[in-house]
């Protein structure tokens, strides 16, 4: 296989995403870990720890994976009813329902902006500390937003290509049709003929 065959194997684009906030998460858990330590045998916690995690780690860990979990198709569905339609219902029934999730999506990404200018405005800090809190306020914005163009790429794609596949509701049907994917994409690299192959067939 290639070496551009295998990076398309193992790069894609929600590890733009999943990367930061695998991060994030880690840096939460060393702070917290190393607060309730230094609480316990030295009683001198680290300051604003509690601060820190409500108004950073964690908004950026929950608007990261919302992002994430759209890309993957991971979002939790309820097809109790979406089952029971005829597939060719399914295509225009699943375009409807992302058009009115992007348009939600546009609600909150519109609100949460006038909030987040507003929490600059008047340099919010995070409850009675002098924590920063200001800045994570614009990811709702940019979160909601991000996810008003999944929705309508999803739209998009469903209504032109018919293609529902993505919508899974158990998490291990989703490993499991990634590694397909991939068997799939290393099969069709392998198979490939290369430039020897072709010069020996000459």
């Amino acid at each position: 296989m290639s070496n551009a065959a295998s990076r398309r194997g193992w790069f894609k684009p929600q590890l733009l995403i999943e990367i930061p906030a695998v991060v994030v998460t880690f840096v939460m858990m060393v702070h917290i870990t190393a607060n309730a330590l230094l609480r316990t045998f030295k009683n001198e916690p680290l300051p604003n720890t509690l601060e820190i995690t409500q108004y950073w780690y964690l908004p950026i860990i929950a608007f990261l994976g919302f992002i994430a979990a759209q890309a993957r198709g991971q979002h939790i569905a309820a097809d109790l009813i979406y089952e029971r339609f005829p597939e060719v219902t399914k295509r225009y029934v699943l375009a409807v329902l992302s058009v009115l999730a992007a348009v939600v999506c546009l609600g909150f990404a519109w609100y949460g902006w006038g909030e987040a200018v507003h929490a600059r405005e008047i340099g919010k800090t995070a409850g009675v500390s002098d924590v920063v809190a200001w800045p994570p306020y614009f990811l709702v914005p940019l979160a909601f937003g991000v996810l008003v163009v999944q929705f309508l790429y999803s739209a998009g794609h469903t209504l032109i290509k018919g293609d529902h596949s993505h919508v899974v509701t158990d998490p291990d049907d989703v490993l499991l049709l990634e590694e397909l994917d991939e068997m799939a994409a290393h099969d069709e690299a392998h198979d490939r003929p290369t430039d020897k192959d072709k010069e020996v067939s000459r």
